[in-house]
């Protein structure tokens, strides 16, 4: 090959490398191109490795197709290499026996077993449990001394062939497949068995077959026909070997950790019993130690730790159904109602030895894995489960503290979050605030950084936990610590004045968390009435709106300080309010006062603080530092179902503001809102079938129909919604709603709102009588609220109702029978005022007209308003009118 040729080889891989870079969306045929290029220039090596991972791309479904994988088998097979006395079409065409074969002797590359995988996955082959474990041993001694791409190649194609397996084609086949991946299954066990001794195997196998294993027992684990010895066998060995060697700390990558990690999530689901077993029994402590190893990971490895999280809350989740220790010895049928099965008991008792080995451990780094370790398992929801037994040990809670003044800065980073991740357990949170208040306080004045930072977060939260009391009792033996707050407002000017620091200059990663955390603590901080006229008034809140816009994090803790500082006290009955009142004297009532001053000062602190008029202060000066904005961009992407909870219930408290309401549509409230509706919310009109409304299960969709409702009694429906029917199924659910003390409220303001939406143009676009009162049978629930015994909801009810007689099919509805009797009549009907009246002139009685006759007699004159403009309306038919002369003849008066 000349010069001038190789310069232009050469040139065409720098134009496809290049093409890679900036273009992946075709991906594998560049890759494969790239190789026919690399084998002209004569770089087999090269060549097999962009065929490899053009093969590996078309297993993901962003690549695979039909015409993908295709493209792959012909490459390989028509790919020569130059320099090479053979070809690699003299093996890539051969059988599935030959290519294993040659697997098995060592002398096959990376595309050979490429091919063999393409055919498995494009269903062209299936091979026989022989060949599976021929592939498998050939895995086993190819780890350490073949080439690491040739081996994962192997692993690949036998995770393949197992998925195919354990997908019989017929169900005759199902007990002979179950049998095969028996026999497979067992070809690893004896594998691992014959190399027991030989930690380089071990380590190396489970790098880069972990996905394999996986595989090859969940495979076994979907078969009902499986012997349930045989399965707990191959359980055991994939959490006594597979997760033990693929968890060790030093010797694993963080991504092995994570497959290992992955495939006990996978097990969890398909044979929980078995796993539970023998990771909480069968195997000794070594699995939780792992776990707690994980766990206890520093908070910049992230993603095993976070599966680790995982792992512990599902097997939480998992050891509390007494069906899962089926197979403990100590199972019985009486367990099944035990508050505590025998695997729950289990877990408690070896992670509570765990933490304590660690916790109490004089080497620094063990003892800072251990609280981290802890700290991690609140964060996944396990802890209170988990660590139960933890803070039963005499006096674990005080030596936690006491030598918590003696740890290095690591360690007491450590503590702190740990106290951080507590706070969500109350009872566990007060015990920490009275041992470890003095510690918290002196290490957030004294300390910088993210110790200073998460201690007065710490702080922030601990704020608002009562101060510990033990009643009837004096502690005299117990150790004084220092249990008195610090300042709040001291301690929100200190974040605050965080936040206003990175106003003005170039924000980092670091320092985006700080606003994170500060932004944290002032929403547990403006818990306290006392604290959120503070807050507003300070400029704080148009900076977090404003950072908040690179982090989601900070978006979310954001959110959740509008909703402290913009929510209103809930509505309560007679009855809630008085047992409120004696729940708080039971724990405020000092000694010489009354109970009826203790009431006064209650009362009174509340109004001033907390009344419908300082939080509608609050919010309006919330919204002019940016919150509609921020509210928005927090919905935006993806989003965790915690922040679209919380913004719905912003926008509810928002919108009760009648100047606030053309603001959040002008700023896109109404699109957001609609857009964190759940899946099951009635979100799309209907065209044919009829649709009875229910009421909303859904919390937040709730808030999302209550908020919407609310902006449309306000705003004019044209130009604030897109479909106004869509809107209108949505809120003609909130009639539905049960009774309570703020359903009132809620249906009040749905009827305000389709009112306004039925009173557009009778037969325009946004024309929706039709719709509402017909299309969903939402007459029914409107008509009930005509009956309802609240004179505003009476009256809101009659104004829709006034609205909606413009509809031809309303019309009908009132109209329909009224004069049925009525032409045989010469003379005005009597109707008695007693229930004892003649058969036949019930029917008079029943006609809807009648009730609108009532209504329009009664003492609230907008209720009278309304009925008599539907009266009027109705009286355009002969029908009405008859029906009005003869039966209710001083309705014309």
């Amino acid at each position: 090959m000349t010069t001038e040729s190789k310069d232009q080889l050469q040139s065409q891989v720098d134009q496809l490398t290049l093409q890679l870079q900036t273009d992946s969306s075709n991906a594998p045929r560049v890759l494969l191109d790239r190789a026919r290029v690399y084998g002209d220039l004569g770089e087999p090596l090269l060549a097999r490795e962009d065929i490899a991972r053009a093969a590996s791309l078309v297993r993901d479904p962003t690549y695979k197709s039909e015409s993908s994988v295709e493209a792959v088998e012909r490459a390989v097979r028509e790919l020569s290499v130059s320099g090479n006395n053979k070809s690699q079409t003299e093996h890539i065409g051969a059988s599935d026996q030959e290519i294993i074969d040659k697997v098995a002797q060592g002398t096959s590359d990376v595309a050979c077993v490429v091919a063999l995988e393409q055919r498995i996955h494009a269903n062209k082959t299936q091979l026989s449990g022989e060949q599976v474990c021929a592939l498998v041993d050939a895995f086993h001694k190819m780890c350490t001394y073949s080439e690491l791409e040739t081996v994962e190649a192997v692993a690949s194609c036998v995770s393949a062939a197992l998925v195919r397996l354990s997908v019989p084609e017929d169900a005759k086949a199902v007990d002979g497949a179950a049998e095969t991946l028996a026999s497979v299954v067992q070809e690893i066990i004896d594998a691992w068995a014959n190399r027991s001794d030989n930690g380089e195997f071990k380590q190396q196998a489970c790098k880069v077959g972990a996905k394999m294993y996986t595989t090859a027992v969940y495979a076994l684990s979907t078969h009902e026909a499986v012997d349930a010895r045989v399965l707990q066998s191959a359980v055991d060995f994939y959490v006594g070997q597979i997760w033990l060697v693929g968890t060790l700390p030093a010797e694993t990558d963080d991504v092995c950790q994570s497959d290992v990690c992955q495939g006990i999530l996978r097990l969890l689901t398909s044979c929980r019993p078995h796993l539970v077993y023998s990771f909480v029994k069968s195997n000794g402590s070594l699995p939780i130690e792992r776990l707690m190893s994980l766990l206890g990971q520093p908070r910049s490895l992230t993603g095993s730790r976070s599966l680790a999280m995982l792992i512990a809350s599902q097997l939480t989740a998992a050891v509390q159904d007494p069906s899962a220790s089926s197979l403990f010895p100590e199972y019985d049928a009486k367990s099944k109602s035990h508050t505590s099965p025998p695997a729950l008991a289990q877990l408690r008792t070896l992670a509570a030895d765990i933490i304590d080995v660690l916790v109490q451990s004089t080497i620094q780094s063990e003892r800072t894995r251990g609280l981290y370790a802890l700290a991690s398992l609140y964060e996944s929801g396990a802890g209170s489960e988990m660590a139960i037994n933890v803070w039963a040990k005499n006096g674990w809670a005080e030596e936690l503290w006491d030598q918590g003044e003696f740890d290095r800065p690591e360690t007491q980073l450590a503590l702190v979050y740990l106290a951080d991740a507590c706070s969500t357990d109350t009872k566990v949170s007060a015990s920490m605030k009275k041992l470890g208040n003095g510690l918290v306080q002196e290490l957030a004045r004294a300390r910088t950084g993210e110790l200073g930072e998460i201690a007065s977060v710490v702080l922030a939260k601990w704020s608002n936990l009562p101060a510990p009391v033990n009643p009837g009792t004096e502690p005299k033996d117990e150790p004084e610590s220092d249990t008195s707050d610090v300042d709040p407002v001291q301690l929100a000017d200190t974040h605050i004045a965080r936040i206003l620091a990175l106003s003005n200059s170039d924000i980092s990663d670091p320092q985006i968390t700080a606003a994170e955390r500060s932004t944290e603590a002032l929403g547990f901080l403006c818990l306290n009435p006392l604290l959120k006229h503070h807050v507003v008034q300070s400029p704080v809140l148009q900076t977090i709106f404003a950072l908040s816009k690179k982090s989601s994090q900070l978006k979310f803790a954001a959110v959740m300080l509008i909703r402290n500082l913009t929510q209103y006290k809930p509505v309560l009955s007679e009855e809630q309010k008085r047992v409120q009142q004696m729940q708080q004297l039971s724990k405020r009532a000092q000694p010489g006062q009354t109970i009826g001053s203790e009431i006064k000062e209650m009362e009174s602190k509340d109004h001033n603080l907390d009344d419908a008029s300082a939080v509608a202060e609050r919010s309006k000066k919330v919204c002019e530092a940016g919150a509609i904005a921020c509210l928005v961009g927090a919905v935006q992407g993806k989003v965790s179902d915690s922040t679209k909870d919380a913004v719905a219930e912003v926008f509810v408290a928002l919108a009760t503001l009648h100047e606030l309401r053309g603001q959040l549509v002008q700023q896109g409230a109404v699109r957001a809102l609609l857009s964190i509706l759940s899946a099951d919310a009635p979100r799309a009109p209907l065209k044919d079938a009829k649709y009875t409304p229910t009421a909303l299960h859904n919390a937040r969709d709730k808030h999302v129909a209550w908020a919407l409702a609310k902006c449309a009694i306000s705003v004019p429906p044209h130009l604030a919604f897109d479909d106004p029917r869509a809107l209108a199924r949505l809120i003609l659910s909130l009639l539905a709603e049960e009774s309570h003390a703020q359903s009132l409220l809620i249906r009040f303001e749905a009827l305000l709102a389709l009112t306004n939406l039925a009173s557009a143009e009778p037969g325009s676009s946004s024309d929706i009588r039709g719709f509402l009162a017909c299309d969903l049978v939402g007459m029914s629930l409107i008509e009930m609220c005509v009956l309802n015994e609240h004179v505003m909801v009476r009256r809101a009810a009659t104004e829709l109702v006034c609205n909606l007689v413009h509809e031809p099919r309303v019309f009908e509805r009132f109209v329909e029978g009224a004069d049925e009797g009525v032409e045989e009549e010469s003379r005005i009907i009597e109707l008695p005022d007693n229930e004892d009246e003649d058969e036949s002139r019930r029917g008079y009685r029943a006609q809807r007209m009648h009730v609108l006759v009532a209504l329009s007699d009664v003492d609230d004159a907008a209720t009278q308003s309304a009925a008599s403009g539907a009266l009027a309306v109705l009286s355009n038919d002969p029908r009405c009118c008859r029906y009005l002369i003869l039966v209710h003849p001083r309705a014309l008066d």
